[in-house]
Protein backbone atom coordinates (compact mmCIF):
# COMPACT_ATOMS: atom_id res chain seq x y z
CA UNK A 1 0.00 0.00 0.00
CA UNK A 2 0.93 3.30 -0.40
CA UNK A 3 3.00 5.07 2.42
CA UNK A 4 2.65 8.75 2.29
CA UNK A 5 3.76 9.97 4.93
CA UNK A 6 7.55 7.91 3.97
CA UNK A 7 8.26 9.52 0.67
CA UNK A 8 10.05 12.04 -0.55
CA UNK A 9 8.61 15.40 -1.56
CA UNK A 10 9.35 14.84 -5.21
CA UNK A 11 7.68 11.18 -4.91
CA UNK A 12 4.90 12.74 -3.79
CA UNK A 13 4.83 15.72 -6.22
CA UNK A 14 4.29 12.94 -8.92
CA UNK A 15 1.63 11.22 -7.22
CA UNK A 16 -0.32 14.36 -6.78
CA UNK A 17 0.01 15.72 -10.20
CA UNK A 18 -0.87 11.66 -11.49
CA UNK A 19 -3.66 12.32 -9.56
CA UNK A 20 -4.83 15.68 -10.23
CA UNK A 21 -4.67 14.64 -14.12
CA UNK A 22 -7.13 11.82 -13.78
CA UNK A 23 -9.70 14.05 -11.69
CA UNK A 24 -9.53 17.19 -14.01
CA UNK A 25 -9.65 14.23 -17.28
CA UNK A 26 -12.86 12.72 -15.66
CA UNK A 27 -14.73 15.69 -14.53
CA UNK A 28 -13.77 16.48 -10.99
CA UNK A 29 -12.96 15.23 -7.89
CA UNK A 30 -16.67 13.85 -6.76
CA UNK A 31 -16.46 11.36 -10.18
CA UNK A 32 -13.20 10.02 -9.21
CA UNK A 33 -14.56 9.15 -5.95
CA UNK A 34 -17.44 7.40 -7.35
CA UNK A 35 -15.82 5.54 -9.72
CA UNK A 36 -13.74 4.25 -6.75
CA UNK A 37 -16.84 3.75 -4.68
CA UNK A 38 -18.00 1.72 -7.91
CA UNK A 39 -14.81 -0.44 -7.91
CA UNK A 40 -14.97 -1.17 -4.02
CA UNK A 41 -18.40 -2.09 -4.26
CA UNK A 42 -18.06 -4.24 -7.20
CA UNK A 43 -17.76 -7.95 -6.48
CA UNK A 44 -15.69 -9.81 -7.87
CA UNK A 45 -13.14 -7.22 -9.16
CA UNK A 46 -13.86 -5.51 -11.73
CA UNK A 47 -10.85 -6.39 -12.93
CA UNK A 48 -11.97 -9.63 -13.40
CA UNK A 49 -14.59 -9.05 -15.89
CA UNK A 50 -13.90 -10.87 -19.31
CA UNK A 51 -14.34 -7.98 -21.52
CA UNK A 52 -11.73 -5.98 -19.85
CA UNK A 53 -13.89 -3.25 -18.97
CA UNK A 54 -16.50 -1.98 -16.74
CA UNK A 55 -18.86 1.23 -17.17
CA UNK A 56 -19.56 3.32 -14.22
CA UNK A 57 -22.43 6.29 -13.84
CA UNK A 58 -19.96 8.73 -15.50
CA UNK A 59 -18.11 6.76 -18.48
CA UNK A 60 -16.74 4.00 -19.13
CA UNK A 61 -13.15 2.35 -18.14
CA UNK A 62 -11.28 -0.64 -20.49
CA UNK A 63 -8.08 -1.96 -20.70
CA UNK A 64 -6.08 -4.21 -23.15
CA UNK A 65 -6.01 -7.13 -21.01
CA UNK A 66 -8.23 -9.89 -19.43
CA UNK A 67 -6.70 -10.58 -16.01
CA UNK A 68 -7.80 -13.41 -14.05
CA UNK A 69 -8.79 -13.80 -10.54
CA UNK A 70 -5.84 -15.58 -9.56
CA UNK A 71 -3.57 -12.86 -10.64
CA UNK A 72 -6.10 -10.44 -9.27
CA UNK A 73 -6.21 -11.61 -5.51
CA UNK A 74 -2.39 -12.29 -5.81
CA UNK A 75 -2.17 -8.21 -6.85
CA UNK A 76 -4.09 -7.52 -3.80
CA UNK A 77 -2.21 -9.18 -1.46
CA UNK A 78 0.47 -7.83 -2.71
CA UNK A 79 -0.29 -4.34 -2.30
CA UNK A 80 -1.84 -4.73 1.15
CA UNK A 81 1.40 -6.21 1.83
CA UNK A 82 4.34 -4.03 0.13
CA UNK A 83 5.21 -0.60 -0.37
CA UNK A 84 4.43 -0.11 -4.13
CA UNK A 85 6.49 2.23 -4.73
CA UNK A 86 9.42 -0.23 -4.15
CA UNK A 87 11.47 -2.32 -6.71
CA UNK A 88 8.12 -5.25 -6.50
CA UNK A 89 10.30 -7.82 -8.41
CA UNK A 90 12.95 -8.13 -5.79
CA UNK A 91 10.04 -8.99 -3.22
CA UNK A 92 7.78 -11.60 -2.67
CA UNK A 93 7.42 -15.01 -4.57
CA UNK A 94 7.55 -16.39 -7.33
CA UNK A 95 3.95 -16.14 -7.87
CA UNK A 96 4.05 -12.51 -6.62
CA UNK A 97 6.41 -11.97 -9.40
CA UNK A 98 4.64 -13.35 -12.03
CA UNK A 99 1.92 -11.76 -11.39
CA UNK A 100 3.39 -8.25 -11.88
CA UNK A 101 4.93 -9.48 -14.83
CA UNK A 102 1.54 -10.01 -16.33
CA UNK A 103 0.73 -6.46 -15.80
CA UNK A 104 4.03 -5.23 -17.51
CA UNK A 105 1.76 -4.67 -21.20
CA UNK A 106 -1.59 -3.52 -19.32
CA UNK A 107 -2.51 0.13 -19.77
CA UNK A 108 -6.18 1.40 -18.87
CA UNK A 109 -8.24 4.16 -19.79
CA UNK A 110 -11.40 5.77 -18.80
CA UNK A 111 -13.36 7.37 -21.33
CA UNK A 112 -15.80 9.78 -19.44
CA UNK A 113 -19.15 10.68 -20.72
CA UNK A 114 -17.69 13.82 -21.15
CA UNK A 115 -14.46 14.80 -21.93
CA UNK A 116 -11.59 13.07 -23.81
CA UNK A 117 -10.12 9.76 -22.31
CA UNK A 118 -7.66 9.28 -19.64
CA UNK A 119 -4.85 6.59 -20.12
CA UNK A 120 -2.41 5.45 -17.29
CA UNK A 121 -0.48 2.51 -17.11
CA UNK A 122 -0.81 -0.22 -14.16
CA UNK A 123 3.26 -0.70 -13.81
CA UNK A 124 6.25 1.44 -13.79
CA UNK A 125 8.56 -0.79 -15.64
CA UNK A 126 11.71 1.01 -16.56
CA UNK A 127 13.12 -2.21 -17.54
CA UNK A 128 12.54 -5.99 -16.95
CA UNK A 129 14.07 -6.11 -13.56
CA UNK A 130 12.51 -3.42 -11.79
CA UNK A 131 8.85 -2.72 -11.74
CA UNK A 132 6.45 -0.66 -9.09
CA UNK A 133 2.55 -0.45 -8.99
CA UNK A 134 1.63 3.41 -10.49
CA UNK A 135 0.06 4.79 -7.49
CA UNK A 136 -3.10 5.68 -9.77
CA UNK A 137 -3.83 2.24 -10.51
CA UNK A 138 -3.58 1.17 -7.22
CA UNK A 139 -5.21 4.40 -6.14
CA UNK A 140 -8.31 3.22 -8.41
CA UNK A 141 -8.26 -0.21 -8.17
CA UNK A 142 -7.23 -1.00 -4.27
CA UNK A 143 -7.08 1.82 -2.11
CA UNK A 144 -10.27 3.68 -0.36
CA UNK A 145 -11.30 7.02 -0.65
CA UNK A 146 -9.84 8.03 2.23
CA UNK A 147 -6.57 7.27 1.19
CA UNK A 148 -7.10 9.47 -2.40
CA UNK A 149 -8.50 12.46 0.05
CA UNK A 150 -5.09 12.22 1.72
CA UNK A 151 -2.92 11.88 -1.26
CA UNK A 152 -4.37 15.04 -3.17
CA UNK A 153 -3.85 16.72 0.45
CA UNK A 154 -0.71 15.58 1.50
CA UNK A 155 1.41 15.63 -1.73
Amino acid sequence: MLQLNTYDQATLDTIKTELSECTEAIGGLSRLLGLVETVLAEKPSPLQNKTASFHYEHGKVSWNKVLFADKVETLAKIIRGHDTMENLLEKGSKKEQNAIRTLFPVTFTITPSEGEPFTFKAVDAPDEKTARITPLFELIFFASTGLIKKAIKEA
